[in-house]
Parts: C-alpha cells; structure tokens; sequence
C-alpha cells in the first residue's frame, strides 16, 4: 500500500514520469502469495524498466542464514516476471 501511495502520488503530480523498479526474486521468506503480489503490481503499474534479480546470498548478512526459496522456484519466479514486465515498444 505504501508503494502504490508512492507511484500514484508521482504519476498524479507529474503525468509523464517514467518509474523504474528492481525486484529481488526468491529473497528468503518470499511465499507464493508474496510472489502473486507482485505480479499484480507489475500488470496494474506497467513500468517502462523492470530490473529483475535472483536472490543471492551475501555471507555475513542475516539473509544469508535464512532458509532460500528452491532454485527452480526462483528461477520460474524471475522468468514470469521477466515475460509479464515486456512490452514491445
């Protein structure tokens, strides 16, 4: 809610911006209804740039010691939003 207050708020106050977004496929904890979520927000924003990663994990970071979603899972993930975010100019 609080993103979509965000990106209405710019779009409304200045009609032509171009919004950019990165999404982190599989980040630790992601559920499918997180996953679901964020299809939804990439058909209703249609950004013109969607930069879309895989998790990674960082040793030494607290992401790094948490349980991953399944590889295969993340890559499915990465190509649905990969073939939903393009829009042939």
């Amino acid at each position: 809610s609080e993103f979509r207050k965000i990106v209405d708020t710019l779009t409304r106050l200045v009609p032509e911006i171009h919004i950019a977004t990165d999404i982190i496929c599989g980040f630790p904890g992601e559920t499918s209804e997180d996953f679901d979520r964020i299809m939804e927000l990439i058909r209703e924003y249609t950004f013109p740039q969607v930069h879309i990663s895989q998790f990674y994990p960082r040793p030494g970071t607290p992401a790094a010691l948490m349980k991953r979603v399944p590889t295969l899972e993340v890559k499915k993930r990465s190509h649905s939003i990969l073939f939903e975010s393009f829009t042939p100019y």
